[in-house]
């Protein structure tokens, strides 16, 4: 069992390998250490002739607000890697991150194991959720001031404040991916983020989906012409098709390196042959 010590606070430092960029509201936290004192020792590293704070950084902020001295902690001799992932994994499974927070640490992590399968590997998940999770990344410099991403915003949140779920917002990053929508005018490609942002942050996913995916077939329509029409109809073609099972596994191999499902990529896939064997004509 790991020991546990009384670290003096003046000792503690929140370092910059913490996920977590805000300790967030802690006056509930700060209230009850000041009645029962910090029930769950903090995990630090030691770094010189101080300890940074790996798991625990909303402790020891309320620990500061209420006055204590010293806090309870576990020192564990890690990496920067080790310290990131020990990190991500708790406020992970503690439900504290949100998406923005969650893709710069495992932005972090790329960099020091140089590749997302080592990253995917350490952290116990695919390569595809972890490119999906990156990609939030690319949303975030045009978004921030007008709306925040967030993992499971309330009705009201999203219909008053403009919060984005974060499986809307995968849907557009993979949208601005595509090269109907690259070839739009810059200015124009970074209106358009911030408007289908807007427009689809209160609908349920199936129709934000529907309205993401007329905006890839129509890129030069508007936002609000674009979500009325994906509203009113369907857009496109439903249709069962059976591969045999050689093909499927390909198909299951370039969706999860393209961070795709099946279903996004048989499309796509189609459309490219279509345009090889000249049928790209008609297809304006």
């Amino acid at each position: 069992m790991a020991q546990v010590i009384e670290i003096p606070i003046t000792k503690l430092y929140v370092g910059k390998f913490n996920v977590r960029s805000d300790a967030g509201d802690i006056t509930e936290l700060t209230r009850s250490i000041e009645q029962e004192g910090v029930l769950q020792p903090i995990l630090v590293r030691r770094v010189k002739d101080r300890f940074e704070i790996v798991v625990g950084s909303r402790r020891f902020s309320a620990a500061k607000a209420a006055g204590l001295k010293s806090i309870p902690s576990v020192i564990r001799e890690m990496d920067d890697g080790e310290a990131i992932v020990a990190s991500l994994s708790e406020n992970i499974q503690r439900g504290d991150l949100q998406p923005e927070e969650e893709a710069k640490a495992i932005e972090k992590l790329v960099g020091i194991y140089r590749s997302n399968r080592e990253v995917a590997r350490v952290l116990g998940i695919s390569e595809s959720t972890i490119r999906m999770k990156l990609s939030v990344l690319e949303l975030v410099p045009k978004l921030r001031s007008k709306m925040r991403i967030k993992y499971a915003p309330s009705p009201k949140e999203r219909e008053k404040e403009g919060a984005l779920p974060f499986e809307h917002a995968t849907m557009i990053a993979e949208a601005f991916r595509t090269e109907e929508i690259k070839r739009l005018p810059k200015e124009e490609r970074e209106e358009k983020q911030v408007s289908i942002a807007r427009a689809i942050a209160p609908l349920p996913q199936y129709e934000a989906r529907r309205v993401v995916d007329r905006f890839k077939m129509f890129p030069e329509k508007s936002i609000e012409v674009i979500k009325e029409e994906a509203l009113r109809t369907e857009t496109g073609v439903a249709i069962r098709v059976y591969f045999i099972p050689k093909v499927a596994r390909l198909l299951s191999k370039a969706a999860e390196d393209r961070g795709m499902s099946m279903e996004e990529l048989v499309p796509i896939a189609v459309e490219e042959w279509l345009k090889q064997v000249g049928y790209s004509g008609s297809m304006d």
